[in-house]
């Protein structure tokens, strides 16, 4: 079973110390949940692309992040296995790898990757 994505964000700050140090996360949907404590109520149904309270969204290699976008090889709204690793420059355990659930989606995966 994998997770369904609806997107990858690739941010930078040309103007930073470090003008080449990006940070790529995917936009992947997650259930709404009910809540119900003393502060905040909410009653949900459906999926929200917010990343829960207290949670942080999935880091992405910016390096695979840019192949996926520029190759046109990564299809919105479907969904892929994720395989990390930790990345010890940036301390955070990042997706290195998607794999398409749907075989018509990896064929088109995989061609626009050069993948034989």
């Amino acid at each position: 079973m994998g997770i369904e994505i609806s997107g990858i964000s690739i941010v930078s700050f040309p103007s930073s110390k470090d003008p080449s140090a990006e940070k790529a996360e995917l936009v992947a949907l997650y259930p709404l949940e009910n809540v119900d404590s003393p502060k905040f109520k909410r009653k949900a149904i459906g999926r929200t692309t917010d990343v829960s309270f207290g949670k942080s969204a999935l880091v992405i290699n910016p390096a695979y992040a840019h192949r996926l976008i520029d190759t046109q090889a990564f299809i919105s709204n479907k969904e892929y296995e994720v395989k990390f690793e930790f990345n010890s420059s940036t301390m955070d355990n990042e997706i290195v790898e998607l794999v398409p659930v749907d075989p018509s989606v990896a064929k088109h995966f995989n061609h626009c990757m050069g993948v034989k």
